[in-house]
C-alpha cells in the first residue's frame, strides 16, 4: 500500500486529492498543520507528501526544505495556484520531486506519484528567492522552470535553445542566480555582435602591444567572470577557429590571452544560447561536434510566445508596471487589445510584446492603453470569425509569415506559405482518388513525377491516408 500524505489548509483542495487518488493502492491522510503532517512523517510511513506552498501563517517551501533532508524517504510534491518561476525554482531545488500548479488534473498527479516512486530525490539547498518573478499558466513553462531548478545547483554547461525574443538570457540569469556562483559575477557575452576581429580579444583578454591598438593589458570577459557564469548567446555564430579554443576553455578550465603563451586558471561556468539548429550546424560542418556535445551536457528549450498565449495578460502586465515611468502612471489595457494579442502570431515574441507595450504607451493619452495605440502591425490583425472569408484568413496567414520573415531576417516568406496552402490540397486530391497518384496528378493539373516529388518534399505521410 501507497502511502499519500497531503498538507493544505484548503479543505476542498483535501477532500479533492483525497477523492482522486485514493484506491486499492493508495491510502491517503490528510491534515491541514504542519505539527500533524510532521508526527506522520516521523513514523517514517510516507511515500509521497503533497504540500502547498502558501500555508495558514508559515510556508511550504520552508517547510519542504527542512523534511527534505530530514525525512529521506519520502518524495515531495510542492501545490499553488501562484506557479511563479521563483516558486517553481525554489520548489525543485530544495527537494521537491515535482510541481502542480491549481487547479490540476488529479489523474496527472496520480500519475506522477505512481512514476516517481522509483527515483532517487537530490537534495539542493537553496534560500533566495529570485529578483524578477514570472508567473505563468503555460505547462511548457512551467516544465523550463523545473528544469531549471534542477541544473541550477549543478556547475554542468546548459544550452538555452529558442528562437529570437523568447527570454534566453533571462533563463541563463535565472540559473546563475539560483546557483552557488550567484555571489560572482555573471557576464553575458552576445557573440554576433562583436567584430570577428576582436571576438577573441573580448573574450580571453590581450596583452599590451599585442596588435595595434592594445595600448595596454586587458582582461577578457572569462577572466571577469571566474568563479561565475559566463552566457555565451547566439553561440552559433561562432566561427569555427575559436570555437576550437571555447572547446579547450570547457576542457582544460585555461585561457591564454591573446598576445601571451602564458595560460591563466579560471573558474567558470558556461551558459550558451542559440537559435540555431546546431545540431543540423553540426552535420553540414559549421558547428564542431564535440563543443556541441560539450556544451548540451542539458538542452533549456524556451517555447515561442505563440506557443504559449495563455501568459500573455501575464506578461503585459508585467511591462506596463515595468514602463509606468514613461509617463508616471500606472497603465491599464482594453480587453480588445488583448483580444488582439491573442490574434497576432508574434514573430519577435516576448521583446516583441516589450516594445509594442512601450509604444502604446507613448502613443497613448490616457491611462488606459486601446487599440488605437498600437503599431499599425498589430491593428491590422482582423478578429476572425466564422464570417471571415477565406481570403481574409490567408491574408492574416501572410502577414505573419511576412511579419517573421522580417525580424528575423532568415524567414522565404513565399515558399513557406505555398508550402502551408499546397499541403492540405495535396492530401484532399489524394484522399479522393485513394491515393491513385495518377489520378491526384490528373486533378490536380500536373505531371504525376511532380506530385511524387512534392509528396516526399512536403513530407505526406501514405500511411496516414483514411
Amino acid at each position: 500500500m501507497i502511502k499519500v500524505l497531503i498538507l493544505d489548509d484548503e479543505d476542498n483542495i483535501l477532500w479533492l486529492l483525497k477523492e482522486g487518488l485514493e484506491d486499492r493502492s493508495i491510502s491517503v491522510i490528510t491534515c491541514s498543520d504542519s505539527i500533524t503532517a510532521e508526527g506522520y512523517l516521523s513514523k517514517d510511513i510516507i511515500d509521497v507528501c503533497i504540500v502547498d506552498i502558501f500555508l495558514d501563517g508559515e510556508t511550504g517551501l520552508s517547510l519542504v526544505k527542512k523534511w527534505s533532508s530530514r525525512y529521506k524517504n519520502t518524495k515531495f510534491i510542492m501545490i499553488t495556484a501562484q506557479n511563479t518561476s521563483s516558486n517553481v525554482i525554489e520548489a525543485m531545488n530544495i527537494g521537491a520531486i515535482d510541481f502542480f500548479s491549481k487547479p490540476f488534473d488529479v489523474r496527472e498527479v496520480k500519475s506522477r506519484i505512481l512514476d516517481i516512486l522509483d527515483k532517487k530525490i537530490v537534495d539542493t539547498g537553496m534560500e533566495d528567492y529570485l529578483d524578477y518573478d514570472y508567473q505563468t499558466y503555460s505547462k511548457k513553462m512551467l516544465d523550463v522552470y523545473k528544469l531549471v531548478g534542477k541544473v541550477a545547483r549543478t556547475d554542468i554547461s546548459v544550452l538555452i535553445t529558442g528562437e529570437t525574443g523568447t527570454g534566453k538570457e533571462i533563463i541563463a540569469n535565472m540559473i546563475h542566480e539560483k546557483s552557488s556562483r550567484n555571489s560572482h559575477p555573471f557576464v553575458a557575452v552576445n557573440v554576433a555582435s562583436i567584430p570577428k576581429d576582436l571576438i577573441e580579444s573580448e573574450l580571453f583578454g590581450h596583452v599590451k602591444g599585442s596588435f595595434t591598438g592594445a595600448l595596454a593589458d586587458k582582461k577578457g570577459k572569462f577572466e571577469e567572470a571566474d568563479r561565475g557564469t559566463i552566457f555565451l548567446d547566439e553561440i552559433g555564430e561562432m566561427e569555427l577557429s575559436l570555437q576550437s579554443k571555447i572547446l579547450r576553455v570547457l576542457q582544460n578550465r585555461e585561457i591564454s590571452k591573446v598576445g601571451s603563451n602564458k595560460t591563466i586558471k579560471l573558474d567558470v561556468r558556461i551558459i550558451a544560447a542559440t537559435n540555431k539548429d546546431l545540431e543540423k550546424m553540426v552535420r553540414e560542418g559549421l558547428f564542431r561536434e564535440d563543443l556541441f556535445y560539450r556544451l548540451n551536457v542539458v538542452e533549456v528549450h524556451l517555447p515561442p510566445l505563440r506557443d504559449r498565449k495563455e501568459d500573455i495578460p501575464i506578461l503585459v502586465a508585467h511591462f506596463l508596471k515595468k514602463y509606468s515611468y514613461i509617463k508616471s502612471t500606472q497603465f491599464k489595457v482594453d480587453e480588445k487589445v488583448l483580444e488582439l494579442f491573442r490574434k497576432y502570431n508574434w514573430p519577435g515574441n516576448i521583446r516583441e510584446l516589450e516594445n509594442v507595450i512601450q509604444y502604446a504607451i507613448v502613443n497613448s493619452n490616457k491611462n488606459s492603453i486601446t487599440v488605437d495605440d498600437l503599431p499599425e502591425k498589430i491593428k491590422s490583425v482582423r478578429m476572425l470569425d466564422d464570417g471571415d472569408s477565406l481570403s481574409d484568413r490567408l491574408y492574416e496567414l501572410s502577414k505573419h509569415l511576412i511579419d517573421y520573415s522580417q525580424i528575423t531576417g532568415s524567414f522565404n516568406a513565399y515558399s513557406e506559405y505555398l508550402k502551408i496552402v499546397e499541403r492540405p490540397l495535396l492530401m484532399a486530391s489524394l484522399e479522393t482518388t485513394n491515393w491513385n497518384k495518377s489520378e491526384a496528378a490528373k486533378i490536380l493539373g500536373i505531371n504525376r513525377n511532380t506530385l511524387r516529388t512534392r509528396i516526399k518534399e512536403l513530407n505526406i505521410d501514405e500511411q496516414k491516408k483514411s
